[in-house]
């Protein structure tokens, strides 16, 4: 089995010198070349190096910041730093960020080729027992907005998050940070929150993040949002955004529930998210107030691809017909949940989702959750 070896360098001429020495060796692949760290970053995702070679000195984004991030986030890559300065200073901060050998240009072909041997062999099987992901993914984003509290926007977030999770690696994360409510339908309020996360300062790869995930079941994991409201004024879009980053990584899907508002963590989500589904109910002041949400996201450049309105606790019982609620947004209703409390009020109060319920997923209710995310292409 060869190596496969990824080239990080700025300059062209050293990488083809690096590349001719490797070629004339059997036990090593090329896999790709970078000339800056932002670039190393990229790639490594896709061509799954077993060593990179990296430049100290680079553009952008510096070999010993691109070293500290890889190791983070691929601990199972094997960085070998290459410089031409050689006193032990830069050998000590080398390795102070986390790569495994250090060689000084110029290089000869024997040093070279000794170095990446000697150190992949070294390092091999301690990295290959840990506890890295098998794959990586670019997990897809589904949230779930309300203009207006009490439509059942969490109910639908949990309980699709438990259907999607029988066929696909799916987290949820609460982002109504105020007054989020996953925890309690999942009988998870004791557990640590995503401003833990951050309080802790553990927001550099998924393995730190690991502890404050709760997991609910096989193949469903949860970020619960903080237990107390003043806890949102602490959580900033950036905190946000490389949470996010990281979780693409490593789940398929991801199932967001949003707080009311458009504010900045909220717009981030929505812009990223690959569908948004817009929750009303049949009563006017609801369908007025996501009218104007869908206002608001015409004006953002989401189009009805984007954002899908979805009807909750359909029941034409009100005064309001189906008919009626097309004539108000001129658009496709994407679906319809019947209206059933009898199911959802002892699944809150239980803690446990009624798509977790044996007994109650023949349920029209249910079935309705069913076809909601086999509709969604994801």
């Amino acid at each position: 089995m060869k190596i496969k070896v990824l080239i990080a360098d700025d300059i062209k001429e050293t990488r083809d010198i690096i590349k001719k020495i490797l070629l004339l060796e059997d036990e090593f692949e090329i896999v790709g070349e970078a000339c800056d760290g932002e670039e190393t970053l990229r790639l490594i995702p896709k061509l799954k190096p077993d060593v990179v070679l990296m430049d100290i000195n680079m553009p952008v984004l510096n070999g010993l910041e691109a070293t500290e991030r890889i190791t983070k986030l691929y601990p199972n890559v094997i960085v070998i730093i290459m410089s031409v300065q050689g006193e032990s200073e830069y050998l000590k901060k080398a390795m102070f960020y986390g790569a495994k050998e250090y060689i000084i240009k110029p290089f000869n072909y024997e040093s070279l080729i000794e170095t990446i041997k000697v150190t992949y062999e070294r390092y091999k099987d301690i990295l290959s027992k840990l506890n890295v992901e098998e794959e990586i993914r670019d997990g897809k984003i589904v949230t779930f907005f309300s203009s207006k509290g009490g439509v059942g926007k969490t109910v639908l977030a949990v309980n699709s998050a438990v259907e999607f999770s029988k066929t696909k690696k799916t987290i949820l994360i609460d982002m109504d940070l105020m007054f989020g409510d996953v925890s309690l339908m999942v009988d998870g309020a004791n557990h640590k929150t995503i401003l833990d996360t951050i309080d802790d300062e553990q927001l550099d790869s998924y393995n730190s993040l690991k502890p404050y995930i709760f997991g609910y079941k096989e193949n469903l994991d949860i970020l619960f949002a903080p237990k107390k409201p003043e806890s949102a004024e602490y959580i900033g879009k950036d905190s946000v955004e490389k949470i996010f980053k990281i979780i693409k990584r490593h789940y398929d899907l991801i199932i967001v529930d949003t707080g009311i508002n458009f504010n900045d963590t909220t717009l981030y989500v929505l812009d990223n998210s690959d569908y948004i589904l817009l929750i009303s109910t049949m009563d006017i002041i609801s369908l007025k107030n996501t009218k104007l949400g869908l206002s608001v996201m015409k004006s953002l450049g989401y189009d009805n691809k984007k954002v899908k309105i979805v009807i909750n606790r359909f029941n034409t019982d009100y005064g309001i017909n189906k008919g009626d609620v097309e004539d108000v947004f001129k658009e496709n209703i994407f679906a319809s949940i019947p209206d059933d409390e009898k199911t959802v009020l002892p699944s809150i109060n239980n803690g446990k989702p009624f798509m977790d319920n044996n007994k109650l997923i023949k349920s029209k209710l249910a079935k309705a959750i069913e076809t909601l995310c086999k509709t969604l292409e994801v």
